[in-house]
């Protein structure tokens, strides 16, 4: 089970929504989405997330150094594999290096088929 849905379902058993946490804590329901939907990239700094973190599992009962403790794994675990959006996803890199690889093959080809047919006469240029 992934971080954010552990932390949703905890807030849902204890019958609370995201607004009664938000209007408690202050802290924006932009964030509080975001650390339930395990999207680290929209929180500001790690710092702040560890404080609204806190804050979270003070409002719904949880054991607030179990849940840095678990959040710093799981951020952890993230930077390793390279799950983070900031990341691009290999297959990605891949495909945009193969395209980036046949522009330029297809420029060669081009450029070569122009100097072959200008020196054979084939292709002149008149310059103004």
């Amino acid at each position: 089970m992934k971080f954010g849905v552990f932390l949703r379902k905890e807030r849902e058993l204890r019958g609370m929504t995201l607004e009664e946490i938000s209007h408690q804590t202050k802290i924006h329901t932009r964030f509080l989405e975001a650390i339930e939907h395990d999207d680290l990239n929209v929180l500001p700094a790690k710092a702040f997330a560890k404080g609204f973190l806190r804050s979270y599992a003070r409002m719904v009962g949880l054991d607030e150094e179990m849940v840095i403790t678990n959040f710093e794994y799981c951020h952890r675990i993230l930077q390793t594999t390279g799950e983070t959006q900031s990341v691009r996803n290999p297959s990605e890199t891949s495909s945009r290096h193969r395209l980036v690889f046949l522009t330029l093959m297809l420029i060669i080809v081009v450029l070569t088929a122009i100097l072959i047919l200008y020196y054979q006469g084939y292709l002149t240029f008149h310059w103004l």
